[in-house]
């Protein structure tokens, strides 16, 4: 599974596009890559998104993307780190360590990270196959498959802490911006919705974001999977329903597309099947992560959005409008 080096040819812009929130000169690129030991022949700024500056870097020792990190601390980039250590040869990014082993170093106040880069490139939702979906299944049931200590930090959004860590800091301005995102969630924890009994799901490593813009498609097959930044330990039910919540919908038809969720749930379920309880949380899950995504799109683009231009980038209500169509997939995980 370990993913073959892209030609050198290859264009850059066939790659993922995230953002640029910190400018950096061609001379502050050089005076952190010096830490590396390296050189940067060229230098890329991926231009689009809206969580970290990145740039792609072609250098003495070959391609590697450049990462500030603008969202979280020192502790979110330590747990994203020890995932990759424990995934390496999994189709995901490796670390590069600077000098000394260090696996990141501080630039202008920011951790900042240095991966070598994936093959690949991005596949618009709309044109990933049953095959290529039926893959990224199967890659998360390899995920799911590696051994998960108890020290291992739990996931971002672990539905334990959704509310204490995430939603209470933000609870007055989600009230007075996005009321209907607020009422969301609130309905859930007043409809009996309870943190404590997804720990009582099978726990993994789980990634905890996969989306599109996170999945690479090579010629030579796929995924390779970047953007770790919210995976931890947790329970695995909850990247299933990330997935079918992010690459089942058929945004033209406001519906969920039954062949793309099975495919999803077929690739997941070729390791070991759903457990009775899962099932009955499947539901659930899928609420959780819809509301989820809903809450921090209220908080990336219009309470603290990283840079001002993003500010009303993605409409928040948009997740919300899924819920309704969610009972067409309630009880597939069952089959």
């Amino acid at each position: 599974m370990n993913p073959k080096t892209a030609p050198l040819d290859e264009k850059f812009e066939e790659r993922p596009r995230m953002a640029v929130i910190t400018p950096l000169s061609a001379a502050q690129i050089d005076g952190i890559m010096r830490a590396y030991g390296m050189r940067a022949l060229r230098i890329d700024p991926i231009a689009e998104g809206t969580t970290n500056t990145l740039y792609r870097l072609l250098t003495t020792r070959g391609r590697f993307v450049l990462r500030l990190t603008e969202r979280g601390g020192e502790d979110d980039v330590r747990r994203e780190l020890d995932v990759l250590r424990r995934l390496v040869g999994r189709q995901v990014p490796d670390v590069i360590p600077a000098a000394g082993g260090k696996p990141f170093i501080w630039a202008f106040n920011k951790p900042a990270v240095l991966f070598k880069e994936l093959p690949g490139a991005v596949v618009p939702k709309a044109s990933l196959t049953l095959d290529q979906l039926t893959a990224v299944g199967r890659w998360m049931a390899e995920l799911h498959a590696v051994e998960t200590p108890e020290e291992l930090p739990p996931t971002l959004y672990h539905p334990a802490s959704f509310w204490t860590r995430h939603v209470l800091p933000e609870q007055a301005p989600l009230q007075a911006l996005h009321p209907e995102v607020y009422e969301a969630i609130a309905a859930l924890y007043e409809e009996g919705h309870d943190p404590a009994a997804f720990d009582e799901l099978p726990q993994s490593i789980v990634h905890g974001d996969l989306f599109t813009e996170n999945l690479l498609f090579h010629r030579e097959g796929g995924p390779w999977v970047v953007d770790l930044e919210t995976a931890g330990r947790g329970p695995r039910l909850l990247d299933l329903a990330i997935a079918v919540f992010a690459l089942a919908y058929d945004d033209a038809q406001s519906a969920y597309d039954p062949a793309r969720a099975e495919a999803l749930i077929n690739g997941w379920s070729t390791l070991k099947r759903a457990t009775p309880e899962e099932v009955e949380r499947w539901a659930q899950a899928l609420r959780l992560t819809t509301i989820r995504y809903a809450f921090t799109r209220a908080v990336h683009f219009s309470i603290r959005p990283a840079i001002p231009e993003l500010r009303g980038a993605r409409d928040p209500n948009e997740p919300l409008r899924q819920l309704k169509a969610q009972s067409a997939l309630w009880g597939m995980l069952a089959r």
